[in-house]
């Protein structure tokens, strides 16, 4: 199928200013050409198909790098993870990536969920069975004897058990590595302010990832286990949060430690959106609540990161309680309106950075020519109001229209 997208303008993902009056061709899944409407004109052959949006903009697809499939995002996640059947999750899983590609992400990284209902997903949809983004899955995460997400985890104590897990991983076809610096919100009884896993386990494991060519996310709220992870070299950094160790305290944010992200290319998925959606929809866990008690504070820190150039990404953390699988929008909404960065930047972050962070930069992320045909037109100017960003006109995945002039065509 040939087909050409036409806006007002188009926002190619790498930061350059948007090109007026533009169009992009795509032929076979790829896109063959990116120019002007008038430079393409003649491309307009009798087999080619024409999506003309008057108001819009056209962008890359949405990069997802955080989420959870197999979870409800409701407020008893919990509970259902730890009684549903395996059949229930995969149904859930199903619907989760279609709800999510439907809001426009045509990439997603699952970072935790069993591996007999993550990877029998990615395979329906790589076989065209059932519809969802270009899915990449860490499988069960790595996580210490009672440590965080047990209950859906691979359970490890030692450096030596850590990297039989990873092995175990990259055997039954993992795309990546997730482990848990740090105890969770989600997980009963863990402690988010303390470390699971000292440096020197954490540096096994990204030896032997990086041996097998995985790449390494870490969940780490506390201080302690951030410290640990960039001390590690860890690639992605989940949360960030820096929760001081004193729980009469909330934050212990190190800037030398900040300098130190910066400078080994460390990428920081922050899920700064999270903090606004349990304020929208209400946080049900009083000691989560307590210790997110000072958001300003908060963005104060992750704008100071930003500032000595750690690069962001774009985690949702979709599935937790209030986390929904159409929430894209509102990560890059409040890095701009909390961080104060600008909404050029936080496409950027939401596309090409986010792309680079899964190692998948060279197929999707910008708007060039060869690259996969993953596409949006935006209603409206997201430069102006990066809230346009919640209503996706058009969607486009590796070249298949999935919504068209704001109809969802299944």
């Amino acid at each position: 199928m040939r087909l050409i997208l036409e806006a007002p303008q188009l926002i190619d993902g790498s930061g350059n200013p948007p090109l007026k009056d533009a169009a992009v061709l795509v032929e076979g899944g790829a896109i063959t050409a990116v120019g002007s409407q008038e430079a393409l004109s003649q491309e307009k052959t009798p087999d080619c198909e024409v999506i003309s949006v008057e108001d819009g903009a056209i962008m890359p697809g949405f990069v997802e790098v955080h989420s959870h499939i197999h979870l409800s995002a409701g407020p008893h996640v919990y509970q259902e993870v730890t009684t549903e059947s395996d059949e229930t999750l995969i149904v859930r899983g199903v619907q989760a990536v279609r709800t999510a590609l439907n809001s426009g992400v045509t990439t997603m990284r699952d970072l935790g969920s069993k591996n007999h209902v993550i990877f029998p997903i990615r395979e329906a949809i790589e076989q065209g069975l059932i519809p969802g983004p270009k899915l990449l899955a860490s499988g069960f995460p790595i996580t210490t004897t009672g440590g965080h997400c047990n209950m859906f985890g691979r359970e490890a104590d030692t450096a030596a058990d850590v990297v039989k897990a990873i092995r175990d991983q990259f055997k039954q076809g993992a795309d990546c590595i997730k482990i848990m610096s740090t105890g969770g919100g989600l997980t009963p009884g863990t402690n988010m302010r303390e470390a699971q896993y000292d440096a020197a386990t954490l540096r096994a494991a990204i030896a032997d990832a990086e041996r097998l060519e995985l790449r390494v996310a870490a969940h780490c709220h506390g201080t302690a286990g951030v410290k640990n992870c960039v001390e590690a070299g860890v690639h992605n950094l989940i949360h960030c949060t820096w929760l001081s160790e004193n729980p009469d305290e909330i934050y212990d944010y190190d800037p030398r430690t900040a300098d130190e992200i910066a400078e080994k290319g460390l990428y920081v998925d922050p899920t700064l959106a999270l903090g606004h959606l349990n304020r929208m929809r209400r946080v049900p866990d009083p000691e989560v609540a307590r210790m997110m008690r000072d958001p300003a504070r908060r963005m104060e820190i992750l704008r100071d990161m930003w500032d000595r150039g750690v690069k962001f990404v774009t985690g949702m953390d979709m599935g937790v309680p209030y986390a929904r699988f159409d929430d894209f929008a509102y990560t890059p909404e409040v890095m701009v309106t909390g961080m104060g960065i600008s909404p050029m930047d936080a496409i950027v972050c939401s596309t090409k950075t986010s792309a680079e962070c899964l190692g998948i930069d060279d197929v999707t992320g910008t708007l060039e020519k060869g690259k996969t045909a993953d596409i949006l037109i935006i209603n409206g100017d997201p430069l102006a109001d990066i809230k346009a960003l919640h209503s996706v006109n058009t969607i486009v995945k590796a070249g298949q229209i999935v919504k068209r002039e704001n109809q969802l065509l299944s």
